[in-house]
């Protein structure tokens, strides 16, 4: 039985422009460790983006690449300095699910598309009898391996701006992109 541990994070810009908020780039990152020892770094990024979605983006990436690794009883932990990734996932989507995704409130949920490819990777998980655990950790401290995530991210939003192309995981998943300049 391996242990997996991906400290995930994200990075994204956005200015304020006219009295409104402009998107910019963005970038996500997890570095891997297993059983304790370094393995691999993964990062992308994309031109027009938000914070948020670029953290779940790089949660997105971990899971994929979990199931690509993994054996049967693996343990998966995910480290996130976003508590609002992490509650997502440890509070809101199961009811999000039984109420037809939408939030209590009847609103929509932002990033849904996203949230609903990482809800289905932890069923795969599941099914694959592994063991996953969300862990929140606090950004931009002593953290080793969430400050490498974070530098990983900004390098991957600043080349993202300067080559306006996304860098996906797998350039087949369609998860990124398709956002308008603005927000409002």
């Amino acid at each position: 039985m391996a242990n997996f541990k991906y400290y995930t994070d994200g990075a994204a810009t956005m200015i304020r422009k006219n009295g409104k908020y402009l998107r910019e780039a963005g970038g996500w990152a997890f570095v891997l460790l297993v059983d304790n020892n370094g393995d691999c770094v993964r990062c992308g990024g994309c031109p027009l983006t938000t914070n948020n979605e670029m953290e779940l983006y790089a949660i997105y990436a971990s899971m994929r690449d979990f199931l690509l690794r993994s054996e049967s009883g693996d343990v998966v932990e995910i480290y996130s300095d976003s508590s609002y990734c992490i509650d997502i996932f440890t509070k809101w989507a199961i009811n999000w699910q039984k109420r037809g995704w939408k939030k209590s409130d009847g609103k929509p949920i932002k990033n849904l598309k996203l949230i609903k490819a990482i809800w289905k990777l932890m069923a795969d998980i599941k099914v694959k009898s592994c063991i996953l655990k969300f862990i929140k950790v606090k950004g931009h401290s002593s953290n080793r391996w969430n400050n490498k995530a974070d530098e990983l991210a900004v390098n991957a939003k600043n080349r993202a701006f300067k080559s306006g192309k996304t860098i996906y995981y797998d350039e087949n998943d369609g998860l990124l992109g398709g956002k308008s300049k603005y927000v409002g």
